[in-house]
């Protein structure tokens, strides 16, 4: 019946996705700004456990350090769930490799973002091979404990595939050339148009 719409979401969970060094947590931050939500990187995660063992984005990890990750990323899920005012947008940021930990790894974030009534956006991140290597191997990464092999992550990029989430849930942008605020700026236009609303402006104070 006419007027009776569901109510719009007023935030929204977008996910970044795409290979290391692709351009996720750089064009994540700007998505934050813009929406004035909080940028949930992967190494916001990770680094915890990755700073405890001093890793230089290069050394092969102890076997089990991903499980001792696997506590604190649910926790912080369960914080942006349970304790995040519903109004906040979230931007997160994964690789998520083409099998069934992937899948369901999309799907828990999809559902995550539909019990908080979020907007859910999966964004999918490309980038021309030697630019994207050629982004690895920098002080910012290592200081952040991200991986910073150039050859390994060719391999990655050239033998394991992606997960590729439904179509009518993903944006592709490229990040080879683009600047990172324009791509950010689409990321936006498009929540836009699946209907998040834009804020509302406020009069200056006189």
């Amino acid at each position: 019946m006419p007027g009776d719409d569901p109510p719009t979401a007023s935030a929204a969970v977008v996910l970044l996705l795409g290979y290391p060094a692709a351009g996720k947590r750089t064009v994540g931050g700007h998505v934050a700004r813009l929406l004035d939500g909080v940028l949930v990187d992967d190494q916001l995660v990770n680094r915890p456990v990755l700073e405890v063992l001093r890793w230089d984005g290069v050394e092969p990890l102890p076997p089990g350090t991903w499980d001792r990750v696997a506590p604190v990323r649910a926790a912080v899920l369960d914080a942006v769930e349970h304790l995040a005012p519903r109004t906040r947008s979230f931007v997160m940021t994964n690789v998520l490799e083409d099998d069934d930990h992937g899948a369901a790894e999309y799907d828990r974030l999809r559902a995550l973002a539909g019990r908080r009534g979020s907007l859910f956006l999966a964004v999918l991140l490309t980038c021309d091979v030697d630019v994207q290597v050629g982004r690895t191997d920098t002080p910012d990464r290592v200081a952040l404990r991200k991986g910073s092999d150039p050859e390994g992550y060719r391999r990655f990029r050239e033998t394991v595939r992606l997960h590729r989430p439904p179509e009518d849930e993903v944006l592709h942008l490229d990040t080879t050339t683009t600047p990172p605020e324009e791509n950010a700026r689409l990321v936006v236009e498009e929540l836009r148009r699946r209907g998040l609303p834009a804020p509302v402006a406020t009069a200056p104070l006189t």
